[in-house]
C-alpha cells in the first residue's frame, strides 16, 4: 500500500526523479500505465518528494490533514501516468505536477465546502473513500460504481447518491455551463428540491450537486427519504402518478404533476431525467443537458 510510504522517514529516504535518465523515466511511467504494480510503487516513491513539495503549499487544519493531501497527490500522479505521452519528450513531472495540484485542490474544496451530511452518510462516505484508495493502489485505475458497491456492500443506488456529494466541488479549470433555457432549468431544479424536501424525514439532509460528463452537464438532488420501490421507479414520471409508498406513509399532498412537468421540460431541452433509489435509503434524482459549446 502506498500509504505506508507517507511517513516522514520513508519520504526522507525516497530518491529524486533526477536519479533516472529521461528514457528510464519514460519506461517506468509506461510500465506503471500498463498495470505493473512494482512500477507503480516505484513511480510513487520516486516522485513522493515532489508531491510533498506541492502539499506544503496548502494550508492544513480545519479538517484538512497533510496525509490526505499526500494520498490525493498519489491519485493525481497515477491519473497523469495514464495520460502521459512519452513522444512529447518532456520530463514526467512537468506534465504530472498539474494533475497532482488539481487533485489536491479538489480535495481542499471538498473538505471545506459548507455541506452538512448525516452521521450515516458520513460513515458510508468514509467507507467509499477507503475502498476507492485501496482499489486505486492495487489496480492503478479508478473503480467503477459497481466495483465500489461490491467492495463496500452498499446498494448501487446508495453509492451513486454518495458519489454525487463527492463530485460537488468544481475546479477553476472546469466551469459548468449547459445549452438550456435558464427559466426552464430553474423550474426543474425547484421541482426536484421541493420534492426532496417534501419526502425527507425531519432533520434529514438534501444535497445538490453538479458535474460534467463528457459533452453533458449533470445536476443531481439527493435526499434521505423513504426511497422508491423498484416497481414504481419507471412510473414515477407519469402524469398524475404518486408513489404508493408516499400515499401509504402520508408524505406530502402533491398533485403528481411535478415530476411529469420536470421530465417534459428536460426532454424539450434535449436532455434526460432519471432516479436512482433504494427503498429505505433515500432517492437521487438527476437530469442532464447538453454542455455549452466552447
Amino acid at each position: 500500500m502506498y500509504a505506508r510510504r507517507f511517513t516522514g522517514s520513508s519520504v526522507g529516504s525516497a530518491y529524486h526523479a533526477e536519479a533516472l535518465t529521461l528514457p528510464q523515466e519514460q519506461a517506468l511511467v509506461l510500465a506503471a500505465e500498463g498495470g505493473d504494480a512494482d512500477a507503480r510503487a516505484k513511480l510513487v516513491e520516486l516522485f513522493m518528494p515532489a508531491i510533498v513539495g506541492v502539499a506544503l503549499g496548502f494550508r492544513t487544519g480545519a479538517g484538512i490533514q497533510h496525509q490526505e493531501l499526500l494520498q490525493q497527490g498519489v491519485v493525481g500522479l497515477l491519473f497523469a501516468a495514464e495520460r502521459y505521452d512519452p513522444r512529447l519528450n518532456t520530463r514526467f513531472w512537468a506534465y504530472a505536477s498539474f494533475w497532482v495540484r488539481k487533485a489536491m485542490q479538489e480535495l481542499v474544496a471538498e473538505l471545506t465546502r459548507p455541506v452538512a451530511l448525516s452521521d450515516r452518510a458520513v460513515r458510508a462516505l468514509a467507507r467509499l473513500r477507503t475502498a476507492r484508495m485501496d482499489y486505486l493502489q492495487t489496480h492503478g485505475a479508478e473503480p467503477t460504481d459497481a466495483q465500489l458497491s461490491d467492495e463496500t456492500g452498499l446498494a448501487p443506488a446508495h453509492v451513486e447518491s454518495l458519489l454525487a456529494t463527492e463530485r460537488l466541488p468544481r475546479g477553476l479549470e472546469e466551469p459548468l455551463a449547459a445549452e438550456a433555457d435558464r427559466d426552464k432549468v430553474r423550474q426543474v431544479f425547484n421541482i426536484l428540491v421541493e420534492n426532496a424536501l417534501r419526502y425527507s424525514p425531519a432533520g434529514g439532509k438534501v444535497i445538490v450537486g453538479a458535474r460534467r460528463n463528457a459533452d453533458r452537464v449533470e445536476v443531481r438532488v439527493v435526499d434521505e427519504g423513504m426511497g422508491i420501490p423498484a416497481a414504481e421507479r419507471e412510473r414515477i414520471f407519469r402524469k398524475f402518478y404518486r408513489a404508493e409508498s408516499s400515499t401509504r406513509d402520508g408524505a406530502g399532498v402533491g398533485t403528481g404533476l411535478g415530476l411529469f412537468i420536470a421530465k417534459e421540460l428536460v426532454t424539450a431541452m434535449g436532455g434526460r431525467i432519471w432516479v436512482d433509489s433504494a427503498e429505505g435509503e433515500g432517492s437521487s434524482f438527476a437530469f442532464e443537458l447538453p454542455a455549452a459549446r466552447e
